[in-house]
């Protein structure tokens, strides 16, 4: 184990902030330290501004994500739909053209495998299992040094963690010492992988990097900071709100929308934790009732939440008349609500329109996270797909999304999530339907000047330079935010005669 200063060492050589010989170049307002959570963490050593940059990190490695229901594609560029996709005849990596078989990153990782002597001939390897195991195996491309960052991460030791390592060793003749590398690559991306964000509506290959000095930031479920990426797969940390000297600087690892029994499920899960944050303690989640499941009393119109939100047995009473249902009642419902999610079809707008106005709020209180994420799917899909474009747009869907898109930004104010990536998305959303309405109805573009203007500025203001940030946020920003001096029609006669803005 690295002691603190060896590892801040570093850690500011692989950011750059320090030459080959250890002398600082450049200064950050966070060291690394203990941590009262346990083991380390980042802690702000001047007082940090709402959107200042932390630090800029980049990947020691990065491939495919190992889940074994995602769908596969070229192991280079990531493409998952083609025509054209063959399997490499030296390492049966998935590939989608001859340019992708010549690029860098395939020589590099059929070096690698066709190294290894077969055990069954080539083309009868699995390429899905090989796509799962392409990030740890590229982990035997690192240097010496990166290999020791690598090892000085947290692991997860678990067996269930590198077992696809095993199954690969059922088609290669691994060395012992390529074999260990690898697995301890899977057990450190098992517990510090972030998911690399995909350019805005396009279809890529589900990414995972092990991005190692944003690893060294421990979660809460209300964090202080936001990441975003760029074209080249570097993550950009950014404060979300202002971090007093002194304080820990955090990161999430779940959903920021789930209840809090969903995120403390997943994150022991996958994390092998139980979060105790303030947020997991407060059985209203700062009053947004995520987790709100309706009275089993019926003449009740009240919400039931958790006693003790930190005990996963705990009994759950209601808001109203105080009745008590035990943990196992509990289970049963939210057993039957994920099979009747389950049931639906994601890809039916229509189905998932009228599941929400109609039935959802049969089941559960409008609260609940299953409620916020089907207005979160519907607020993506108005104005985005086809037959719902915005010049295709209902005047009743316009009003829906506009409604969705105010309600869940309540929302995150209640968490006090500050300016969260999340929260950027929701307001471009919002900017585009009131946009729309003024396209629509010109008289009401006075009204809604000012909120059509601050809406985008904020959505700028967080999303610009991230790669899953909407194509036209530059466009939009540019004529209808703050400062322009174009007139109504000059402006909306630039965005009815942009593809992107109108069609895409």
């Amino acid at each position: 184990m690295l002691s603190m200063e060896q590892l801040s060492q570093i850690v500011n050589q692989h950011l750059g902030l320090s030459d080959h010989t250890g002398e600082i170049q450049h200064s950050t307002k966070w060291v690394i330290a203990e941590s009262p959570l346990g083991g380390r963490g980042l802690f702000a050593t001047e007082d940090i501004k709402s959107g200042e940059v932390l630090f800029v990190d980049r990947p020691l490695i990065h491939g495919p994500r190992s889940g074994t229901i995602l769908q596969r594609g070229c192991t280079v560029c990531n493409k998952i739909e083609s025509d054209t996709f063959f399997k490499c005849n030296k390492c049966a990596l998935l590939l989608c053209s001859e340019k992708c078989e010549n690029d860098v990153v395939h020589y590099d990782d059929c070096g690698v495998i066709s190294g290894w002597k077969n055990k069954v001939p080539i083309e009868d390897v699995d390429d899905v299992l090989l796509s799962r195991t392409l990030t740890p195996i590229r982990a035997l491309l690192l240097h010496e040094d990166q290999k020791k960052f690598m090892a000085s991460l947290q692991a997860h030791v678990f067996p269930q963690h590198g077992s696809e390592i095993k199954e690969l060793k059922e088609y290669f003749d691994i060395t012992k010492e390529d074999e260990e590398l690898m697995v301890l690559a899977c057990c450190v991306l098992d517990a510090n992988a972030f998911q690399i964000a995909t350019p805005y509506g396009q279809k890529d290959m589900s990414l995972r990097g092990l991005y190692p000095v944003s690893a060294l930031m421990n979660h809460n479920c209300v964090p202080n900071t936001r990441y975003s990426y760029n074209s080249d797969n570097q993550m950009t940390v950014k404060a979300v709100k202002p971090i007093q000297a002194g304080k820990e600087i955090f990161t999430c690892y779940s959903g920021m929308l789930w209840g809090t029994p969903a995120r403390r499920l997943h994150l022991n899960k996958t994390k092998h934790f139980w979060c105790m944050c303030a947020r997991c303690a407060d059985p209203t989640e700062r009053g947004t009732l995520l987790a709100a499941l309706k009275c089993f009393n019926t003449s009740c119109p009240g919400s039931l939440l958790p006693i003790d939100p930190l005990k996963i047995s705990t009994a759950w009473r209601c808001l109203d008349c105080s009745l008590k249902v035990p943990y196992n009642n509990i289970c049963a419902i939210q057993a039957a609500l994920g099979s009747l999610i389950g049931s639906l079809n994601f890809e039916n707008i229509y189905e998932l329109e009228k599941f929400f106005l109609t039935r959802v709020t049969k089941y559960v209180p409008k609260t609940n996270q299953i409620v916020l994420d089907l207005q979160c799917r519907l607020i993506w899909e108005f104005g985005e797909v086809d037959g719902h474009r915005w010049h295709e747009l209902q005047e009743s869907r316009l009003a829906l999304k506009e409604s969705l898109c105010r309600g869940t930004l309540r929302t995150l104010a209640a968490l006090g999530v500050g300016d969260a990536h999340l929260r950027g998305l929701l307001l471009y959303h919002l900017h585009a339907a009131l946009a729309e309405r003024a396209r629509r109805s010109p008289d009401l573009y006075e009204e809604l000047k000012s909120e059509i203007e601050s809406t985008i500025e904020q959505a700028y203001n967080i999303l610009q330079g991230d790669v899953s940030s909407p194509p036209d946020l530059e466009l939009r920003h540019k004529y209808l935010g703050p400062g322009c001096d174009k007139t109504h029609e000059e402006r909306f006669f630039i965005l009815d005669a942009s593809d992107t803005c109108v069609s895409t």
